[in-house]
């Protein structure tokens, strides 16, 4: 499906978020022609993608900063200056997002463990 200017500016505005009333506002198209269009199975396709792609956008983001944070943590933690209800704060952190990080791995390992099995069992 090929979009017109103005569909492709309600999509982007769509997918960043802003209701259909502020996208009609932004385009200048009425509610019923945003909500037409937001029920057609090729833009609602394309709306689902953008807004996958936004957020697979923003978090790329966050992880390409995770290892400046983890750095900045850590010096929060071995500065002698810093508070020790601030280090214990800044520990806190550190730990329970590494605990988070590690958690995630294993599930993920345990997923692939048992589509193995499975596999095994359907096969």
């Amino acid at each position: 499906m090929s979009l017109s200017p103005i569909q492709n500016e309600a999509l982007v505005l769509l997918a960043c978020g802003y209701s259909r009333d502020d996208v009609a506002a932004k385009t200048g198209v009425s509610k019923s022609t945003i909500n037409r269009w937001a029920i057609q199975p090729n833009f609602k396709a394309m709306l689902r993608d953008a807004v996958v792609q936004s957020y697979d956008a923003a978090i790329a983001e966050l992880v390409s900063g995770s290892r400046e944070a983890a750095k900045e943590l850590k010096a929060i933690i071995t500065d002698p200056d810093t508070p020790k209800r601030v280090k214990v704060s800044a520990i806190q952190v550190l730990l329970t997002t590494a605990a988070k990080v590690k958690e995630s791995a294993l599930e993920e390992r345990l997923e692939a463990i048992e589509a193995a099995l499975d596999g095994d069992i359907n096969s």
